[in-house]
């Protein structure tokens, strides 16, 4: 049994708007709600959108004694089979865009913040990075370790709020499918934007807070009688905290020094619908920008990265 304690929210983390500004979108249970949400059992939280950026949070945000609780299993349990398989192409886009907003420059420098089990840091060393990286969990930093070709002194097993490195230094800082599971995104944004060169490009990848299939589900769960949401999930696997939108980084960079270089929204995975209806599901978000994933470019801004801001 995992051992949390409530944290009142008094604003969003994005934009501070105030929580007397937010709407209440339902609760979230402590477990997955499944089809027939009526017969599980378990913790509910509220779940809300920020009224001034559009974050989606919950309040009270429930964190755990330990994040071992949350990441201190096998990699393998919280990973599918495929995703240990080499993959030649893997975060190419993302280093293709990086090299194509950073121009030309010498002896390229990176940080991926949350390396998981180092895919991201070896296909940068692969694309000509200098690399280091951060992870927090202990089983997933030493199997980064293990799979090879990664020296263990450039990936520290810490937080973002522990981690060390010489300011302005990095080219190029990724939170790869990281900063949703992160309690206070804008202060490890800003963390990371002291680590970050000038007219550095960082790279986030986070659940959109506009994602059709969850306003499909939604609308399901009210109709067989309930108050359950399926955003974000901050007591049970994969552990998300908070789901973005464009706004929520425009406004945050506003606030702390840095602008939107690029974004755009993924369609990615489809999940819990029929094979037949996944392609007009696909040409559906896709044409309303109401896919799963949010990929957003932050372009610091000179001189201006303080963690006073925050």
């Amino acid at each position: 049994m995992k051992d949390y304690s409530f944290v009142d929210v008094q604003s969003c983390n994005m934009c501070g708007a105030s929580l007397n500004d937010a709407r209440v979108l339902g609760t979230r249970l402590s477990t997955s709600q499944g089809y027939k949400p009526r017969t599980k059992k378990g913790i509910a939280i509220t779940v809300c959108r920020c009224g001034g950026c559009g974050l989606i949070f919950a309040a009270p945000m429930p964190m755990p004694r330990s994040l071992d609780d949350h990441y201190g299993i096998p990699p393998e349990t919280y990973w599918k089979d495929h995703y240990f398989k080499p993959a030649p192409d893997y975060f190419g886009t993302q280093i293709d865009a990086a090299k194509a907003l950073l121009g030309p420059r010498e002896h390229l420098t990176a940080l991926d913040i949350g390396a998981g089990v180092g895919k991201a840091m070896r296909a940068m060393r692969n694309a000509g990075f200098d690399v280091w990286g951060i992870e927090p969990s202990l089983t997933f930093h030493n199997k980064a370790i293990e799979l090879g070709g990664l020296p263990a002194e450039r990936l520290q097993c810490a937080s973002v709020e522990n981690a060390t490195f010489a300011p302005r230094f990095f080219d190029f800082i990724t939170f790869g499918a990281v900063l949703e599971h992160l309690y206070d995104p804008s202060a490890s944004i800003a963390k990371a934007l002291t680590w970050l060169k000038d007219d550095g490009i960082i790279h986030i990848e986070v659940p959109s807070s506009n994602y059709l299939m969850s306003k499909i589900l939604n609308f399901y769960f009210r109709a067989v009688g309930t108050n359950y949401v399926t955003n974000i999930s901050p007591m049970h696997s994969p552990y998300h905290l908070y789901e973005f939108t464009p706004t929520s980084f425009e406004v945050n960079g506003a606030r702390i020094g840095y602008t939107v270089a690029r974004h755009h929204i993924e369609v990615a995975s489809i999940r819990h619908v029929p094979s037949m209806v996944k392609p007009l599901m696909r040409y559906v978000m896709d044409r309303q920008g109401s896919g799963m994933q949010l990929v957003v470019y932050l372009r610091a801004k000179s001189g201006t990265c303080s963690l006073e801001a925050v």
